[in-house]
């Protein structure tokens, strides 16, 4: 049983070019760089190109992340319009491998088995597309920089009680010498 984000294009490979596929999409994927998972849905045209297929998908991705501020997690939504060529590492009717010239690592291409896995160019559309200051949501309180309570979920008073606590020493190094 293939993944959900493997299409087989062998018989689009033999079409000639312009013929076209639709699927659709609903799969979750693991990303190297997170603990979590991103579920995926949308759909994906297939298009027969002179040299390979092309690959037009709309999607939206759901990866969980970390809040910068809180420390909670949450699920972050992410629009996916992706637009690339993947080339055939195999002749179909020859079964030689294929002489691409100008290819290198920026290139995506179809397996051997006539499979063409989209997980990595959506891994990479996420990771390029997700917030680098991920919050929870717009008004995030954070943590208090005095007892570390979570202040979207509890009121502190330490603003107005100056007695000691856990981060008395640390901050005590950053207030100015009189």
């Amino acid at each position: 049983m293939g993944r959900a984000m493997d299409f087989k294009v062998a018989t689009l490979l033999k079409a000639s070019s312009g013929n076209k596929k639709l699927e659709s999409v609903s799969s979750t994927i693991k990303a190297d760089w997170s603990e979590f998972k991103c579920d995926v849905d949308g759909s994906v045209l297939l298009t027969k190109t002179d040299v390979g297929v092309w690959v037009s998908a709309c999607l939206s991705a759901k990866i969980g992340r970390q809040c910068g501020n809180c420390l909670d997690q949450y699920v972050e939504s992410i629009g996916l319009g992706i637009e690339e060529e993947y080339f055939p590492l195999v002749d179909l009717i020859t079964g030689e491998r294929n002489e691409l010239e100008g290819s290198g690592e920026d290139n995506f291409y179809i397996g051997e088995d006539n499979v063409l896995d989209l997980s990595d160019v959506v891994l990479q559309y996420v990771s390029l597309h997700s917030s680098i200051n991920s919050k929870c949501k717009d008004y995030c309180k954070g943590l208090c920089i005095d007892c570390g309570i979570n202040l979207n979920k509890e009121k502190c008073n330490c603003r107005n009680n100056y007695k000691s606590t856990k981060l008395a020493a640390l901050l005590e190094s950053f207030r100015p010498a009189n």
